[in-house]
């Protein structure tokens, strides 16, 4: 497993670790209602092809993780209530350049598993069609 992904992949599984010990409020056992308190915790990756892979971890609810704009990336996942196929932020056009990326999320979204993987032609494509979410 190259060292980025192994990277990401530690600190989603630590961030999820630090999410059960958040998500269970009062009695042992008791289950966490969803809502805006209820912690998510998203592992982001873009793969840009060949050693171009960059990831990071985004947790809402408080806002934090590894992202570099946590408050803006939580709410993008907000509005769209954690279906980030939903996610179509500006149809303005791009330079007919291509440089696939894929971008990939998986984790939980107010308790809800989220599974996400798209590829765009070029960079541009992926900004405009996710804003802030993807760029770290």
């Amino acid at each position: 497993m190259p060292f980025a992904r192994r990277t990401a992949a530690l600190a989603l599984a630590a961030a999820l670790g630090g999410l059960a010990a958040v998500a269970v409020p009062g009695a042992a056992g008791a289950a966490p209602r969803p809502g805006p308190e209820t912690p998510s915790v998203l592992l982001l990756t873009v793969d840009g092809g060949g050693a171009d892979v960059r990831a990071t971890v985004l947790v809402c609810g408080p806002a934090g993780g590894l992202h570099p704009d946590p408050a803006a990336a939580c709410r993008l996942v907000a509005r769209v209530d954690g279906d980030l196929d939903a996610l179509d932020v500006d149809a303005d056009p791009c330079a007919a350049v291509h440089a696939p990326v894929v971008a990939r999320a998986v984790g939980i979204w107010q308790d809800r598993p989220v599974r996400y993987a798209r590829t765009f032609d070029n960079r541009c494509l992926l900004t405009r069609a996710t804003a802030s979410l993807f760029a770290f």
